[in-house]
């Protein structure tokens, strides 16, 4: 079925193959077109589900403490908020700065395995002339994250950067603008768009300097690079490794929570994603994959990869389709700055019939990532689709390719909707690009079909016009 997805701040286990032991020559499996919303909760995941997978424990050491090379290590992912500057020209709103500067603090703490110097700490650096390199060193931090306030008459203007304490680059900058009548609620919503925007940077960074460790394979490693890899635009061998990075981190520590519970979202999303639905294989892998979800909550229930996977389970096993919305509901209330959450969420508005539902839903992850990506773009798309709006769904069909979207079924549905607008040529253009992609991927060109947990106004849509629409778009060998 279909999957609008996902991710901030969780374990985004992305889209992944199944590899049977570390090594090992994988089982591909892959689906014919219509499974593909699912398709986009695992990639989305990558997005931004990426973003909080599990890494164990890491020692580190302020300044000062002796080691046998004398170098201070430290958290790969700690991170400093400098107390932002008051530029409004008004001493009196220094407030506004330094509850920015705390309200940031405290919102990182939701990035798993970060490490966020404490407030009080931070705001002894206020004032002191210090470059980033040196602030690194000084606190024991990877990352510094430093901003101003500016203001004009009722009007604010946010800036806010990152950058690498190793090398002083800057990451990443954003401006935001808001009005000090609604302090609060721009507050929350600048608080809320940097931690979903910088969580990838730092990993990014974090992974890449572990990649340097050639020789080392601790869980800190292996959880670190799979998390940067679901980041990535997808591939076979990107979905080998990271599977084989999370088999080879269960080896080391079985009962890592973390690892668990990625393993269990990684091969719920390979079987719905990848495999047909009456395949024996797909079946075991849903299996195992709660099997690992239920050991999982058993050591840390708060871990939304689990409530993923058993509502895969719960919809490909065992035909519930309100325990999965359940299931994906227990993840939002996990995570409710998550983007994902709410793509996620949005799949069952989708195959109960009703997107406007699914595109408010959709909204939403965009207030809290407006950079969005190429799963929300593209799950838009069939949003719109459905509703009827074929040139919105262009449009975001084709935000969804330039954002790097390479699966089949969003030039599908953008050839549909061409189709249905009398572009013909446009819409032979996607029925190509369609044809293309399925070859390369390897899947022969079939009919979708329904699968049988999909609501009735799904069905009597997807019977009375997806269906012959596909068909008039020249879809069909």
């Amino acid at each position: 079925g279909k999957q609008i997805v996902k991710n901030i701040a969780q374990p985004v286990w992305a889209y992944r193959l199944h590899v049977g032991a570390v090594g090992a020559a994988p089982a591909v499996h892959l689906t014919t077109p219509h499974n593909k919303h699912l398709r986009r909760i695992a990639l989305a995941g990558a997005a931004l589900l990426v973003l909080a997978a599990g890494i164990g424990a890491w020692q580190f050491w302020r300044p000062g403490s002796t080691s046998a090379s004398n170098e201070v290590a430290v958290n790969p992912l700690s991170i400093l908020v400098l107390p932002f500057a008051n530029q409004t020209g008004d001493p009196q709103k220094v407030y506004i700065a330094d509850a920015l500067t705390s309200s940031i603090s405290a919102d990182l703490n939701r990035i798993r395995d970060a490490f966020v110097v404490p407030t009080a700490t931070a705001f002894t650096y206020k004032d002191k002339t210090m470059t980033v390199q040196q602030i690194g060193k000084d606190a024991a931090v990877r990352f510094v994250l430093q901003g101003s306030v500016l203001g004009s008459g009722e009007q604010l203007r946010i800036s806010a950067q990152l950058a690498d304490t190793l090398t002083g680059r800057q990451l990443w900058n954003e401006t935001f603008e808001g009005n000090v009548s609604k302090l609060f609620e721009l507050q929350d919503l600048v608080t809320t768009r940097i931690g979903n925007s910088i969580d990838p940077e730092m990993v990014i960074v974090a992974a890449r300097e572990s990649e340097k460790h050639v020789s080392v394979t601790s869980v800190v490693d292996l959880m670190l690079r799979e998390r940067a890899l679901g980041i990535k635009p997808q591939s076979v061998a990107n979905l080998v490794q990271s599977e084989a990075w999370l088999r080879e981190a269960l080896k080391q520590e079985p009962e890592n929570p973390q690892a668990l519970a990625g393993l269990a979202y990684t091969l719920s999303l390979h079987a719905r994603n990848f495999m047909e639905a009456d395949d024996p294989a797909g079946k075991a892998m849903l299996v195992e994959a709660q099997t690992l979800a239920l050991r999982a909550q058993a050591i840390d229930d708060t871990l939304p990869g689990i409530y993923v996977a058993l509502s895969v389970h719960a919809r490909r096993v065992l035909h519930d389709q309100a325990a999965a919305r359940r299931f994906a509901e227990k993840r939002l209330t996990l995570e409710p700055k998550n983007p994902t959450s709410y793509n996620n969420l949005s799949t069952y508005d989708y195959y109960d019939g009703e997107p406007k539902k699914a595109i408010e839903l959709l909204n939403k992850a965009l207030s809290l990532y407006p950079k969005g990506n190429s799963i929300i773009f593209a799950s838009l798309s069939s949003a719109y689709l459905m509703l009827g709006d074929n040139k919105a769904a262009v449009e975001w069909g084709q935000k969804a390719v330039d954002a790097g979207h390479k699966l089949w079924d969003t030039p599908a549905e953008m050839a549909m909707a061409a189709s249905n607008l009398g572009q013909t040529e446009k819409a032979k253009h996607y029925a190509d690009e369609y044809k293309r992609r399925l070859k390369e991927s390897g899947v022969k060109n079939s009919v979708p079909k329904l699968e049988g947990y999909e609501g009735a106004a799904y069905v009597k849509y997807f019977n009375e016009r997806y269906l012959p629409e596909w068909k008039k778009a020249g879809l069909m060998e």
